[in-house]
């Protein structure tokens, strides 16, 4: 909005000083004068400031009406605007003013006005547009504003019904993680029952032999845990010695030392805290026999890589050899060749062994010694595991379509194939004459040809020969040998089962197997002719 000029200043130019005549019709184009000296009066327009149009409209518009509050800002608008043009028109009927000049400068300032109401309608009009997109903008803010706050409402709710579900996972969570604990524990239970049910789970035949055994160890014959400890803790190593090697001039001490010395320097995972060789002997094969400090010792030397590497530091060439057990085995068919390797491994493919675990068999009798049209002859088998032949001791052995149970071979009395006497070989007897051990006489036995004459040279009876198994010499000389050794007495070779120590299953009793109320006596008689004929021979 302008501003009106100032009082006495139209334009920056002073305004022109009115002529003391009265303003002539011919000074004003235009303009009608009074026909009188004084000029006309017009009622000067009453100054309105804010202040004023602020009281009117807070008497106007007690009742908050905006179209009327701001039509009395119009109104006071309008009254500023003119109140320039009065002032004007005051001072040319006062006669203060120039008539011409003034007109121009009322004339001026209604241009400006003109302008500025227009520039006014253009700020309106665009301020209606402003304002009418800033009411849709509004309305549309308020719009998507109310559709946010429902979809944070949507969202706030499923966040309380996430974060409840997730409470109630959690605490679903926590109880089956609780019980799968449980039941892992319980499966942890079930399964180490299971492993010590199958550890200890037999056969009926296992079950029937574990009632034989012993409960302890205590009744066993100290002689026989001894001597299974000092087996377990020995080694025998066959020298083979090349050029160069000689193992076998060697002292014992000497042999102790260079073998001490080797198992020191090898190193293993698995290796016992203290290996040491506590003693050594010389046998009359061409082997050394290695006492270790403990069965453990032994056992992590006789190891496939430690026995590899403790016979080629200790004696290139040389071999660890393994225990063997010789079985006798009764009825075998003479179609059975124990010289063929074929026919070994055959025997272990059908008994269901391990392989190459028999390492040799032989004829007790010599085929020259068979009798006309014999078809079937004892044989020594002989296996390298302690186990393996348990089992077929308990179990029996099938060989060439003949089954039989073979029984452990026990330590007999020596006899001298010379004289015929006992306790002594023939290399070392003292006679220089043979004796016949069919007939007494003084030739080899193998060229007798005596067959009515028996005679028997240590007990001098002519009822039996001297190599008969039923003489009574015989049977003393194997009384004071199974005194001396209780292994003989033993069915099994002794091993840590106590099943393997005892020195005779019992068996079960006649009158538990055949109870005599089941007996064929004691049975009632059905048959009444039977009963009628028993009643009248009574009579």
């Amino acid at each position: 909005m302008l501003k009106p000029p100032a009082k006495g200043a139209l334009d920056g130019v002073p305004p022109p000083k009115p002529a003391a005549s009265c303003i002539t019709r011919s000074g004003t184009s235009g303009m009608q004068t009074a026909s009188s000296n004084k000029p006309m009066s017009v009622p000067k327009a009453t100054s309105i400031n804010d202040q004023q149009i602020e009281l009117i409209a807070e008497e106007e518009h007690n009742d908050n009406d905006v179209a009327l509050s701001e039509t009395c800002k119009d109104f006071s608008t309008t009254l500023a605007t003119l109140q320039p043009i009065v002032e004007a028109l005051n001072k040319i009927l006062a006669g203060n003013s120039l008539t011409v000049e003034t007109i121009k400068w009322i004339f001026k300032y209604i241009r400006k006005l003109e302008a500025a109401e227009r520039e006014n309608k253009e700020k309106m009009e665009i301020q209606a547009k402003v304002s009418s997109f800033r009411k849709a903008f509004k309305t549309d803010l308020h719009q998507v504003c109310g559709d946010l706050a429902r979809q944070l409402y949507g969202i706030t709710d499923m966040l309380n019904v996430t974060l409840e579900t997730s409470e109630k996972a959690l605490k679903v969570a926590e109880e089956i993680k609780g019980r799968t604990s449980d039941i892992i524990n319980g499966v942890g239970k079930v399964m180490s029952i299971m492993d010590k049910i199958a550890d200890t789970m037999q056969s009926y035949h296992n079950i029937l032999l574990s009632r034989q055994t012993p409960a302890n160890k205590a009744s066993v014959d100290p002689k026989v845990l001894g001597d299974m400890e000092r087996k377990d803790r020995q080694i025998l190593v066959d020298i083979f010695d090349k050029e160069g090697t000689c193992t076998m001039d060697k002292s014992l001490m000497e042999l102790m030392e260079l073998a001490n010395k080797v198992l020191d320097q090898m190193s293993d995972s698995k290796k016992p805290e203290k290996v040491k060789v506590k003693g050594i002997h010389k046998t009359k094969r061409n082997a050394i026999l290695l006492m270790l400090n403990s069965k453990e010792a032994a056992n992590w030397v006789r190891d496939v890589g430690n026995e590899l590497t403790f016979v080629n530091a200790f004696s290139k060439g040389a071999l660890i050899c393994n225990r063997e057990f010789n079985l006798v085995v009764s009825r075998v068919p003479l179609t059975f060749d124990p010289k063929k390797d074929t026919d070994l491994r055959e025997v272990e493919e059908s008994n269901r062994l391990p392989s190459c675990v028999i390492c040799k068999a032989r004829w007790i009798k010599p085929a020259e010694c068979r009798r006309l049209g014999q078809t079937h002859a004892y044989i020594v088998l002989t296996v390298t595991s302690v186990d393996v032949a348990n089992k077929l001791i308990r179990d029996r052995l099938g060989i060439c379509s003949s089954h039989s149970r073979p029984t452990k071979q026990k330590k007999e009395p020596i006899q001298c194939m010379k004289c015929r006497r006992w306790g002594h070989f023939a290399d070392k007897c003292p006679k220089s004459v043979d004796t016949c051990g069919t007939c007494g006489d003084k030739h080899r036995t193998n060229e007798c040809k005596v067959t009515s004459k028996l005679f028997c040279v240590s007990c001098a009876d002519s009822s039996h020969a001297s190599w008969d198994r039923a003489c009574p010499e015989f049977i003393r000389w194997c009384k004071i040998i199974n005194e001396c050794n209780p292994v003989n007495n033993m069915l099994f070779f002794p091993v840590e089962q106590d099943w393997t120590l005892v020195t005779r299953p019992s068996r079960i009793p006649l009158g538990d197997r055949f109870p005599a109320t089941y007996a064929v006596n004691s049975l009632p008689i059905h048959s009444r002719a039977l009963q009628a004929y028993r009643r009248k021979e009574s009579n």
